[in-house]
């Protein structure tokens, strides 16, 4: 009895040197972690701080102390700005860029993807590549054919010579990404509703779309934040109606520019994508969340 009783307690002693040495491996693990993430934090914030302590200076506070608080904090950049690059019609013009183009990429996307993942046929993988094609080749590539076909088409300084291209621009990842979020959901699903009476676009609109909220989210998120800061292609195609980011490239002077006032363009035009990161935040991680619950 006595034996039993000891090799009984071997094994817990054993264990101890082990418990011992895992507890400060595991502390330097977290703190590597914490360490990383407070690092990654600072990097992804400080230039947003900088930007709007920059905003508020003059042209000798700018270049006399970059990084530092403004001796003056001059608010009258923002109200000038407001007027010299006119924001409201400019983001007027870009609010209707990305109203009018999301939702019809999110459109042909959803059913290219849908289409690409459900049907096969003689072609099938032939399509998919042709649009992870469209991801390799980048868009200024192709901006002098596309300025051609736009003048030829009578769409140079029109929001079609914007949306169009915009649409065709997001099509390839948007079904790249859509695609592959298709291919894991379980064909059962849509055999059941088949089996229920349902015709294949009520399988599509009441069983598939629900299922791709969380890749729907991701796919607007996207789209909207790389259309709102976009600054080449309007630049080129469309000067005459400008956009926010080009209101802003034009208040760089000939001779001098006043920083100051570039900076206070920058953080106007970054506002609205904050302010709706800020209010939508809870709403896109519940979706995200409610992709992951199987039920």
């Amino acid at each position: 009895m006595t034996e039993q009783v000891v090799h009984a307690h071997l094994p817990l002693a054993a264990d101890r040197p082990a418990t011992r040495i895992r507890g400060p491996s595991l502390m330097l693990a977290g703190l590597g972690q914490h360490a990383f993430l407070v690092f990654s934090s600072a990097f992804a914030i400080l230039p947003g701080v900088f930007s709007v302590l920059a905003s508020f200076k003059n042209l000798y506070d700018f270049y006399n102390d970059p990084l530092g608080l403004p001796t003056v904090w001059h608010w009258e950049n923002y109200s000038q700005v407001w007027t010299e690059a006119r924001i409201p019609q400019a983001a007027l013009n870009t609010f209707t860029v990305v109203v009018l183009t999301v939702p019809v990429v999110l459109v042909f996307a959803c059913c290219t993807a849908y289409g690409i993942s459900r049907f096969k046929f003689r072609g099938n993988n032939v399509l998919y590549y042709l649009f992870l094609l469209g991801m390799i080749i980048p868009a200024q590539l192709t901006i002098l054919p596309q300025v051609l076909l736009e003048k030829n088409l009578g769409l140079i300084n029109t929001y079609g010579g914007l949306i169009l291209p915009y649409i065709a621009f997001h099509m390839p990842f948007d079904v790249f990404l859509l695609t592959g979020f298709l291919r894991t959901t379980p064909s059962e699903l849509r055999d059941a509703a088949r089996i229920d009476g349902a015709n294949e676009f009520q399988v599509f609109a009441w069983v598939i779309v629900p299922l791709l909220r969380p890749a729907l989210a991701t796919v607007v998120i996207l789209n909207t934040v790389s259309i709102w800061n976009d600054f080449f292609f309007p630049m080129i195609v469309s000067p005459k109606i400008p956009v926010l980011q080009v209101g802003v490239f034009n208040l760089l002077g000939v001779y001098s520019t006043e920083w100051g006032h570039i900076f206070a363009g920058v953080v106007l035009a970054a506002l609205p994508l904050l302010t709706a990161y800020l209010l939508l935040t809870k709403q896109f991680i519940a979706g995200l969340s409610a992709g992951a619950v199987k039920g």
